[in-house]
């Protein structure tokens, strides 16, 4: 995973506030979301390299490990169907020492729910999210 460094300071894990539902106080222990657009390379007759390239469809993807007491609070507003829920906002906001921000906002929905039940103290779970729609750096 990258580093962000902006004016020298690099962006960490106590960076970072997550919101969403209205809210800062779930535990979040890891956000990962991505955007990809497919390219094709385009080749002409007598040619046998690429002389173009185009452009195809757009696809965002995102995962979302949370505590298990945070997760079980959304299940009991959700009336404990997390599948049920609509598409919601994230907003995910990085500022530095010297009040630099970065502001995503993602649009998703939880595409699975579960357990991981491990033998260890602390419990979470990966999610996987359905996104519509990420904005990047929309301050």
């Amino acid at each position: 995973m990258t580093t962000v460094r902006k004016n020298g300071k690099a962006y960490d894990g106590g960076d970072v506030q997550i919101a969403m539902f209205g809210s800062l106080s779930y535990e979040v222990t890891e956000l990962t979301y991505n955007t990809e657009q497919e390219h094709q390379l385009n080749h002409s007759l007598g040619s046998n390299r690429g002389t173009s390239y185009s452009m195809g469809m757009i696809t965002n993807t995102a995962t979302m490990t949370m505590r298990l007491a945070s997760v079980s609070v959304i299940e009991k507003a959700a009336g404990s169907d997390l599948l049920k829920i609509k598409p919601f906002e994230i907003n995910v906001t990085f500022v530095n020492e010297d009040n630099d921000i970065i502001n995503d906002t993602l649009l998703v929905k939880f595409q699975n729910q579960g357990r991981d039940v491990p033998n260890e103290m602390d419990l979470k779970k990966q999610f996987t999210l359905f996104v519509l729609d990420v904005k990047y750096n929309n301050v």
